[in-house]
């Protein structure tokens, strides 16, 4: 996709969750970072998600059109599975609509904690 030097990136903020269960919001970015309630059409992004557990884990990195936690809520999902103690990088393509957030919960619950970290770039 292209791309120009004056597209800046939104980020999340970085956070630590212990003991994360499906109902927690490790990290998120909403349609008020993302400005998205002015394209009445949408937008293409790029997206890039960096999550993390102490222990092995299944994330799904989720592109939703409200707050709610069911899957009436969310346009595309992603389910990741990461290792114990690494952090990998995925990096995704969304059109994201008017009121769309990011965000980042585990897919079950586990003992330990949980990292996540989402940077979206507006690729027009």
């Amino acid at each position: 996709m292209w791309r120009t030097w004056g597209n800046r990136p939104i980020n999340s903020t970085s956070l630590v969750a212990t003991d994360p269960t499906t109902a927690t919001l490790i990290a998120e970015v909403d349609s008020t970072q993302l400005g998205s309630t002015s394209w009445p059409s949408g937008k293409a992004y790029q997206v890039s998600w960096i999550v993390g557990a102490s222990t092995a884990a299944i994330y799904r990195l989720e592109q939703c059109l409200s707050t709610g936690l069911g899957s009436t809520a969310i346009r595309d999902v992603v389910l990741v599975q990461v290792p114990a103690g690494a952090s990998p990088q995925y990096v995704t393509s969304h059109y994201l609509e008017p009121g769309d957030r990011l965000r980042v919960r585990s897919n079950s619950s586990f003992t330990g904690s949980g990292t996540a970290w989402i940077s979206a770039e507006p690729m027009m």
